[in-house]
């Protein structure tokens, strides 16, 4: 009996940028779990499966979702729909999403890093922790844990952003700093890849004064590890750790 197919199901439409995150994840996997078949798949556009192929029976849908800790996003399950109408005699099971965790902010650190040295940035006085949704319930706790841990490892206040709007939006966020008299304002992308929806947040970032946007987390191993984790969780029953308890 052959293995369920790892799906990574992005969170974007299939664009230049996100799909070669996606296939460099992808073969990442397929490199450490050559046994392990695998595809890819986006939760947004009208291109958002994969192609499916006559010999699979069973998938597992794997979220690279960084807000969400435990409830599947709707546009997976949207997207879990639209395949089982497409073949109804495949089994589809859904992993949990990668979620956040503490050790990325050391990948959001790094980033950071790089894109300061690279605006020439000798001063930050204030963080912005952001993110393209809340999460669900227990995702939204961790991102305001992960904010107080980012605050006290900097000693900087840090404010969380999302692209949902209102006085959440990153745009507002840096604009609420600059009126407490912070004028190196860094914000911290918890995104995992570049696509419109990151280049409009950058805008608003920026266009609200702040100095350095980081770049998404991408395709880096340690979503490969999680990925397989979760689809290890779904396929085989195995107990994956909480991602609450990842340095």
């Amino acid at each position: 009996m052959t293995a369920p197919v790892l799906v990574l199901v992005m969170p974007s439409a299939p664009e230049g940028p996100a799909t070669i995150t996606a296939h460099r994840i992808r073969q990442r996997l397929a490199k450490v779990h050559p046994h392990i078949e695998t595809a890819i798949a986006f939760s947004g556009g009208p291109l958002d499966q994969p192609a499916l192929k006559e010999e699979w029976s069973e998938l597992v849908l794997v979220p690279m979702d960084l807000t969400h800790l435990h409830e599947v996003p709707d546009p997976v399950r949207g997207l879990s729909d639209r395949l089982e109408a497409l073949r109804p005699d495949l089994s589809i099971r859904l992993a949990r999403p990668l979620g956040p965790a503490p050790a990325l902010l050391g990948l959001v650190d790094a980033r950071l890093r790089l894109a300061t040295h690279r605006a020439h940035t000798q001063e930050i006085d204030a963080l912005v922790l952001s993110s393209p949704d809340t999460g669900d319930k227990r995702g939204a706790a961790m991102l305001s844990r992960l904010s107080r841990m980012w605050s006290q490892h900097h000693r900087l206040p840090v404010h969380l952003a999302n692209d949902g709007g209102g006085a959440g939006h990153v745009d507002e966020v840096v604009h609420t700093l600059r009126r407490e008299g912070r004028r190196h304002v860094a914000v911290g992308s918890l995104w995992v890849c570049e696509n419109s929806a990151w280049h409009e947040h950058v805008r608003c970032a920026t266009g609200a004064g702040a100095e350095v946007v980081s770049s998404p987390i991408g395709d880096d191993p340690l979503l490969a590890t999680w990925a397989f984790e979760r689809y290890c969780s779904a396929a085989m029953g195995l107990v994956a750790g909480d991602p609450a308890d990842e340095d």
